[in-house]
């Protein structure tokens, strides 16, 4: 896995804090294998230094995730208004 700076990081908080100010919708996919989440509605609840919290329907119940600004970067997480 290539280094990632903190630059990176920083690049998708603001990405992310300018979704929020027009929308805190966002669609999220978890690339994970021991649960998987396509494209779900997300409502972003708060924005912090390392990771964002959010909440989605995910099988008829709401669940709240915690995503890592880290994980974006290497795929875990997707943000579709992001486009990364």
């Amino acid at each position: 896995m290539a280094n990632i700076d903190y630059s990176q990081i920083n690049v998708i908080k603001e990405k992310i804090k300018i979704l929020n100010s027009s929308s805190n919708i966002i669609h999220v996919t978890m690339n994970n294998k021991r649960k998987s989440v396509h494209n779900a509605v997300s409502k972003i609840l708060s924005i912090h230094d390392r990771f964002i919290c959010i909440e989605s329907k995910v099988n008829d119940y709401i669940e709240k995730f915690t995503i890592n600004y880290i994980d974006l970067l290497i795929g875990n997480f997707s943000i579709k208004e992001l486009l990364i």
